[in-house]
């Protein structure tokens, strides 16, 4: 076997957000942090429009909103539903400033790619049952099983 031979062609990977078409479909994640409860949602598209219907169907009364600079999140400061929005500028190298952070969210979605590793491969048609069974166990803690 020569050499030009014995290696596989590499995959081409592209750089920036995935898409539905591109076989990587975006995945929202929302954390309260007073009750450390996660919600999980596959978008087959992300624009401003979703994340506002997100936070009115998964948030009670005014809340403070905690994101990085991704364009869809200007104007959230607008909605009657949203008493503030602190948004942390990635680019500039700013991660938190005092208690204004994504970290939450960061972390339950990098829990995500491992958990869903188990499965061997998810079909983007069950993906959304896939990341709401996630969810469910780390919302319900190490005994999650008792409460099926």
């Amino acid at each position: 076997m020569d050499k030009k031979n014995s290696k596989q062609p590499r995959k081409v990977i592209k750089r920036g957000r995935g898409t539905y078409k591109t076989g990587k479909p975006p995945i929202i994640t929302m954390v309260c942090r007073k009750t450390r409860k996660v919600i999980f949602s596959v978008a087959k598209t992300l624009a401003a429009r979703l994340i506002r219907y997100k936070l009115l169907k998964h948030c009670k009364g005014q809340v403070t909103v905690y994101t990085d600079e991704y364009s869809i999140y200007r104007g959230l400061k607008n909605m009657l539903k949203v008493k503030s929005h602190k948004p942390v500028t990635h680019s500039e190298y700013i991660y938190a400033i005092d208690n204004t952070h994504v970290n939450n969210c960061e972390n339950r979605h990098s829990l995500l790619r491992p958990a869903l590793n188990i499965f061997r491969g998810v079909s983007k048609k069950y993906l959304e049952l896939y990341v709401k069974f996630i969810q469910f166990r780390l919302n319900n803690g190490l005994k999650w099983s008792q409460k099926l």
